[in-house]
């Protein structure tokens, strides 16, 4: 490992005090102070020292920092917080002045393709300058305390000797904490218009040495020379921190000199020049060696007017005293200090060490003592503050005039030896003094990093010393901000790494250096603090670490922005954007592309953040008059709205909440570009046209815009008309060949429009102004020009809401025929900037030949084509009462559409369709079709079709509603409708009407839609139960629930529909009026209809079809046979409603459709929908619907409702031979896995279904309740008892087999407060139990002793038998088995009993 190179701060602090007379030699040579003219020979090349253990170590540079000791005792004083919060407001302002320089210079080498500033940054440069600058002495460390003491004199002076003696006894005023332990050197400059000759001066210098020891220096110089030399470039010097005396003064700026010359301080050259002493190799100032070492061409930095020979001399002065006296006398320390350190750490002393700092010290030892670690000390007195005997090299300079406002320092004789041992080289005496004081916390850890191999301890080293700075940080939500001292020692350690260790390993995965410095910048808003981040971003990005660079520059440009500095803000706001649009490399395949359909070098960045950044950068430009620039950075921020959460999330009281909405960054960005360009054109004039702005969203969406006709509706699902028309042609194509028109022409002078969809793609609310189309004829050459006899509507202004999506209806007229293109959409942009968007669609891909294949090739763009033609046939429909209005569910709504004949020819044929759903009568006048204008009889009969088929359009009879059977051009009539509003929510009401000229002739259809909602006003539930008498079968239980509200509602009838069964009221017959939320309760009887008809042709229709689908047949269109259905009124008036009447037999018909198709279609998903017509009848044979018709008086509405009621009966899964055979039967194997489970589906889906549905056919009914009266005295007795079993299949007979029971078995939830019954006799009761029919069990109890005897014992068993036909004599009749079996038992909750009282006690007899 090469020896390190310590940074430039670390090198040995020397001080100088010269007498007037020196000053005024270089005055009148046109110089500046000595302390600046020996700082230019530094640092001086190929210096050796030596080691405790006379180890030789070779330093290529030898760095040393010269200063005037007075600038020191007037620096020394000031407050150490004070001083570093103005070293760091000075280093923020020295950038803010030096960063347009910076940049320019850094945009001119970018493009010349210069490499100056490659791999450093001037802004990071000029910090460590500033920092290296700092020569004041601190109380924390002792790298700034005088090394060595220069008392300089000239031979000008009248007493050489008496200047010297002044010099020696002059009292220095510096705080009792800094160490003084230096080395004291004389210097005689002996000019050559000095009156002493040659002799005399080496006489002189004779003496000096006598009389104070061998650290002496004649310096011979021909000062002044005549003519001036040649000024020749030396280093620039550091900056230094400006004394609070010389803060008025502008003293930062280079003074010309009496003779012209001057000693410039600016910029820092990008190379510095050598020292103008011989060099036998280049003096690396840093740890990067230079390049070259030649003066570069037109080289503006320092300069010093010396002749070549003063410039030897003065080169032989700087390398003697630091190889003669300098570096011997710090080996001497070294030496004698490490002996009292060793000494310190044998065990005894380590021990005793221990004891004192466990149990405390001597009182004294607190107390802060003079340093008088030399070794030859000297003792001060009022009367010589400083004095040094004649021949003593190592001395301590007291002070006790001074009084310092901080405590005592930490710089003690251990700390001074490890700065010395790092000074000279050796570093492993310099470790291991640096880690004891680490260990007893006394600093170190800063230093250790930069002695010690690369290594992952180094990383502790570095947070320990970061730490230590600030100590424990208290827990707040606010971020800490640490004090300027703190702050400014942070800085110095992070220059002192970056610059003492190699950047290959500063930059090594081992050290992550960049790390360290963003550790060592605070949360401070400063200019240094920013550099620390700017800089450790520039190493990021060298490392190759580009997201983490990015951040950083991030978080410099924010500091700096805050800190006013905004042309360097700008900068790192552009790399961090530079940084996050590079795209990051993708490992992948070529095949991911294309299957993505994207391109490889499509990089969109990170969303996220990049807005942000060009937010920021848009500000920054407003702010500092380039209005353009942010106008356009401005309007690239509109981009479609994206959930990512915004850079500033809103705060309470300084603190982010998460409670509160985030703030819509588009409208932040809006409103800046509103400002920005009004702002733009107030002040620039037509200027803004040159920038070409283009707005980067669209509003306009080309795919959703359509052509919409005058005949053609506004509302409605598309696919709901294309399925009406399809409905149509499915009709019609048995009938005829004429195909029906599509209204995709216009006619002229006839205005249509065009329905543009615009979505406002922000988070804002946006204003579109003089929005219009762009039209031409197809024909036209120009493509932006719209034609004179066009007219195309303007709209003034559209505003959208956040993310709204509208249509917005943009009428044309034409006055001639023509075939016109819509081209685009022209509007603008909050009144401000014009914008245009193309109406046309990409093209379907190609893939015919093999080129288009292997490539992307599209068909050109289609366009929104608009054929305009003379006026033909053209009907308009509208509704008369186009208001909005909200029926109940279940409402006759009365309705007329006005019918126009707008065309040129006359329709003599008028057809109307409406949706599957859609339940709607043309009230035509030829029948009866008000739903409550007859007064049928309590029973009627329904004869249905019994088909899922939807229903056929109605051929509009024109004769019955017009005065002819053919509408005129210009003919008008009104058809009226009965809307029946089944379905409760918001509905659609479509409406087509076909139409012709005459027979032949090729069809045209006009749309209508209208859009209204419905409420629910009664809830309907029902219950069944099976019923003991035999006057009925089942009990249906009607509850009806007024839901509205409101109003009360007058229940006026109660229908029933079945096939099977009919039903009676168990009630009375008086009207019945439910309450808001009240509810009503209704009672049924059902028993089974002897007439009935087409219940077994039905059963057989399914079994056939569901065989069919099971066996993966063809299924024909045969459709289910008719059924007849028996209608039971329950009148609460004398005016009842008859189920026959067209009207509301068409309204039950569509009802019941709707609700079996959507259960149909839930039932069976894996049944295509088009073929349940062909497969499943309308009614279930076993089910009975209810009607219930309301009325609202007050209101005059009245309507019904229809309701699925239950299913009555027993059920004997008529579809299991089906199933059972579909399960045994070979399949055809399929290779796809889908085809199988989808078989597997339709089985489980029909074995569930209502067609196959099995249930217990007894009903078993015990008789409770009944007393019995005996008298004990005679003895026990027999109770009889009766057990009715109860057949409910209509169709199959049941084995029943009752089990009655003595003891009741060990369950907990059984009642013990009954007796079990002591049956005698028979047990087991066997019976064959006819369809509809009922059988009695009798059974006795002997009772020993009066109590309530439980009759809930008992079980039957059950088997259902295969159906008998009635025409089958009894001896034929043979039981066969259906194998189905069920077992029962009272259900829970049932107490069936008997109670036997004993009347033998109360002296009762027979």
């Amino acid at each position: 490992m090469p020896p390190p190179t310590l940074p430039y701060s670390l090198s040995p602090h020397v001080c100088i005090l010269a007498s007037p007379d020196v000053q005024e030699v270089l005055d009148r040579a046109g110089l500046p102070p000595l302390p600046e003219i020996l700082q230019c020979f530094s640092p001086l090349p190929q210096i050796t020292t030596r080691t405790t253990s006379l180890t030789s170590v070779p330093h290529p540079s030898f760095a040393l920092r010269f200063s005037d000791v007075v600038e020191i005792e007037n620096a020394v004083h000031e407050d150490e917080e004070q001083r570093a919060g103005r070293t760091m407001d000075w280093i923020g302002s020295r950038i803010s002045q030096r960063c347009e320089r910076w940049l320019d210079t850094l945009e001119s080498e970018t493009r010349e393709g210069g490499k100056m500033w490659r791999n450093r940054t001037p802004w990071w440069e000029e910090v460590k300058r500033c920092v290296n600058g700092d020569h004041i002495p601190s109380s924390t460390e002792g790298w700034n305390h005088p090394v060595s003491l220069i008392l300089a004199v000239s031979t000008t002076a009248v007493n050489p000797l008496q200047a010297l003696q002044d010099l020696t006894s002059r009292a220095f005023d510096f705080p009792p904490w800094m160490d003084l332990t230096s080395m004291r050197y004389f210097l005689i400059i002996h000019p050559s218009n000095s009156s002493l000759t040659e002799p005399i001066a080496e006489a002189l210098f004779n003496a000096v040495k006598k009389q104070y020891g061998l650290h002496s220096f004649l310096l011979p110089l021909q000062l002044p020379s005549s003519p001036s030399p040649a000024p020749v470039p030396v280093p620039a010097l550091p900056p230094r921190l400006p004394t609070l005396s010389s803060l008025d003064s502008p003293s930062l700026t280079p003074q010309p000199s009496i003779n012209g010359s001057s000693l410039n301080r600016g910029l820092a050259p990008p190379r510095p020049p050598p020292s103008p002493m011989p060099q036998p190799g280049p003096p690396p100032l840093t740890n990067k060696p230079a390049e070259n070492t030649q003066p570069l061409i037109g080289y503006n930095g320092s300069t010093i007017t010396l002749t070549q020979d003063d410039i030897q001399q003065f080169g032989r002065f700087v390398r003697e005293f630091v190889t003669m006296s300098l570096v011997p006398w710090m080996e001497k320390c070294v030496v004698e200090w490490n002996e009292t350190y060793s000494s310190s750490r044998r065990l005894p002393s380590r021990l005793f060490s221990s004891t004192r700092r466990l149990f405390g010290a001597a009182s004294t030892a607190s107390s802060p003592a003079t340093p008088t670690h030399g070794s030859n000390p000297s003792i001060s007195s009022a009367k010589s503050r400083f004095t040094h005997g004649p021949n003593n090299s190592v001395s301590s300079i007291t002070s006790v005039t001074s009084v310092s406002t901080m405590g005592g320092g930490s710089v003690n004789q251990q700390r001074r030896l490890a700065e010395f041992a790092t000074i000279l080289g050796d570093y492993k005496l310099a470790i291991s003094v640096w880690e004891t004081l680490r260990k007893e916390a006394r600093g170190g850890s800063d230093v250790v990093p930069l002695l010690s191999a690369p290594s992952p301890a180094l990383v502790l080293h570095v947070d320990h010393a970061l730490a230590t700075l600030t100590g424990p940080q208290p827990r707040q939500t606010t971020p800490f901000e640490a004090p300027a001292h703190a702050q400014y020692r942070a800085l110095v350690y992070a220059v002192r790494w970056e610059s003492g260790i190699d950047r290959q390993d500063f930059l090594s995965s081992v050290l992550e250096g960049e790390r360290w410095l963003v550790k060592a910048a605070s949360s401070a808003e400063e200019p240094p603090t920013a550099t620390l981040y700017a800089h450790a971003a520039f190493l990021s990005e060298l490392r190759g670490a580009r997201r983490r660079a990015a951040l950083w520059y991030l978080v410099a440009a924010d500091k700096l922005e805050k800190t006013g500095i905004k042309r360097l803000a700008m900068y790192f706001f552009r790399k961090a954007h530079d940084l996050y649009q590079d795209p990051m490399p993708k490992e992948l395949s070529p095949s991911f592309w294309e299957s993505e359909d994207k391109s490889s070098m499509h990089w969109e960045g990170f969303p996220a953040v990049l807005p942000g950044i060009e937010h920021e950068l848009g500000r920054l430009l407003y702010t500092t008059g380039d209005t353009a620039a942010a106008v356009e950075y401005f309007l690239a921020l509109l981009q479609p709205c994206q959930s990512a959460r915004p850079l500033h999330p809103p705060q309470i009281n300084g603190a982010a909440s998460p409670l509160l909405p985030p703030p819509s960054t588009d409208k932040v960005y809006l409103e800046d570009f509103r400002v920005a360009f009004k702002h733009y054109k107030a002040t620039e004039g037509e200027k803004w046209e040159s920038l070409n702005l283009q707005l980067p969203i669209t509003f306009c969406h080309a795919k959703q815009t359509r052509v919409r006709f005058p005949g053609d509706a506004v509302e409605g699902d598309s696919t709901a008309w294309e399925t009406l028309e399809q409905d149509w042609s499915s009709f019609w194509s048995t009938r005829g060949k004429e195909n029906l028109g599509k209204s995709g022409k216009a006619a002229v002078n006839e205005m249509f429009w065009v329905d543009l969809v615009i979505k406002n793609p922000l988070d804002v609310e946006v204003s579109l102004s003089s929005l219009t189309l762009m039209v031409r004829e197809s024909s036209s050459p120009q493509l932006d020009i719209t034609g004179d006899f066009l007219e195309v509507e303007i709209i003034d202004e559209v505003m959208l809401g956040a993310r709204d999506t509208r249509t917005v209806p943009i009428g044309i007229k034409c006055s001639r025929p023509a075939s016109l293109v819509v081209t685009h959409a022209t509007y603008e942009f909050f009144s401000l900037l014009p914008a245009t968007e193309s109406l046309a669609t990409r093209g379907r891909r190609l893939n015919d030949t093999p080129v288009q294949r292997q490539g992307k090739v599209y068909a050109p763009d289609v366009l929104i084509k608009v054929e305009i033609e003379e006026a033909g046939q053209r009907l308009h429909a509208h509704f008369v009462d186009d208001r909005h209005f909200i029926l109940a569910q279940g409402e006759y709504k009365h309705q007329r559409v006005w019918l126009t004949n707008s065309g040129t020819r006359r329709i003599s044929e008028l057809w109307m369709l409406t949706g599957e759903e859609d339940e709607l009568w043309v009230d035509a006048g030829d029948d009866l079709a008000d739903p409550s204008s007859s007064n049928p009889p309590e029973t009627e009969t329904l004869q249905s079709s019994n088909s899922l088929a939807p229903r056929k359009p109605y051929r509009v009879p024109l004769d019955k509603i017009h005065s002819s059977s053919v509408l005129e051009p210009g003919d008008e009539v009104q058809l009226p409708l009965i809307l029946h509003a089944a379905h409760h929510g918001e509905q659609d009401l479509r409406m087509l009407f076909v139409f012709r000229e005459s027979e032949g002739a090729p069809f045209h259809c006009a749309r209508v839609t209208r859009r209204y909602e419905v409420k629910p006003i009664l809830k309907v539930t029902t219950s069944v139960r099976p019923s003991a008498s035999a006057a009925q079968t089942f009990i249906i239980g009607v509850e009806v629930e007024n839901i509205s509200g409101a109003s009360n509602v007058q229940l006026t009838q109660l229908s029933t529909m079945g096939t099977l069964w009919s039903c009676f009221s168990l009630g009375s017959h008086s009207p019945v009026t439910v309450g808001p939320r009240q509810v009503a309760e209704l009672s049924l009887g059902a028993v089974p209809w002897q007439a009935r008809s087409g219940s077994t042709e039905t059963r057989e229709f399914i079994a056939r079809k569901i065989q069919s689908v099971l066996k993966c047949e063809p299924i024909d269109t045969s459709e289910p046979p008719p059924i007849e259905l028996v209608c039971m009124h329950t009148v609460q008036d004398t005016c009842a409603v008859s189920l026959n009447t067209p009207a509301t037999r068409h309204f039950l018909h569509c009802g019941r459709r709707t609700m079996t198709t959507q259960a149909l279609r839930s039932a069976h998903p894996d049944i295509p929908s088009q073929s349940h017509r062909s497969i499943f009848p309308l009614y279930h044979p076993s089910t009975v619907d209810l009607v219930v018709f309301w009325e609202l008086p007050a209101q005059k509405r009245a309507g019904h409702i229809l309701l699925q009621g239950p299913t009555l009966g027993a059920q004997h899964a008529a579809l299991k031979e089906v199933i059972e055979e579909a399960q045994t039967m070979k399949v055809k194997r399929s290779m796809y896995a889908e085809t199988h489970r989808e078989r597997q589906a339709i089985l489980e889906a029909v074995r569930n279904c209502e067609w196959n549905q099995e249930t217990d056919p007894i009903a078993v009914f015990v008789k409770d309740g009944s007393v019995v009266e005996h008298d004990f005295r005679d003895g026990p007795c027999h109770v009889p008892v009766s057990f009715t079993m109860r057949n409910l299949s209509l169709t199959h007979p049941a084995k029943a087999v009752l089990m009655l029971s003595e003891r009741s078995p060990d369950d907990p939830s059984i009642h013990r407060d009954h007796i079990d019954p002591p049956y005698a006799g028979r047990l087991i009761h066997r019976h064959i139990i006819a369809p509809s029919q009922s059988v009695v069990a009798h059974a006795k109890l002997w009772v020993t002793r009066p109590g309530t005897y439980s009759l809930r014992l008992w079980t039957v068993e059950t088997e259902v038998g295969e159906p008998v036909s009635e025409d089958t004599p009894d001896s034929l009749r043979i039981w066969k088995s259906r194998h189905l079996r069920y077992i029962q038992s009272p259900q829970m909750g049932e107490r069936p009993s008997v109670s036997v009282v004993d009347i033998g006690r109360f002296g009762l007899s027979r």
